[in-house]
């Protein structure tokens, strides 16, 4: 999927695994295989998503805390008290 954006990414994997069992009834043989797989998916795709949030919560939490820190020691140069 080289040179799509991730949300095009995004919206094409969650497409394609919507799409795994749309042609079956509840008769077709291999039906509960691709249902579980279906299921696998849809659960990897949504772990994927809560960890990426996570890691973009964490980045933004260090931002901040670095910011702070260098607030602090550009005071302290200054010959301040951080607040």
């Amino acid at each position: 999927m080289a040179g799509t954006s991730l949300a095009d990414d995004a919206v094409s994997a969650l497409a394609a695994v919507r799409a795994m069992d749309a042609a079956m009834d509840v008769d077709h043989p291999e039906r509960h295989s691709v249902r579980t797989l279906k299921r696998m998916a849809e659960q990897m795709l949504a772990d994927a998503f809560r960890q990426a949030q996570e890691l973009a919560y964490l980045a933004t939490d260090l931002t901040s805390m670095v910011d702070v820190i260098r607030a602090d020691e550009a005071e302290k140069a200054a010959g301040k008290e951080p607040a």
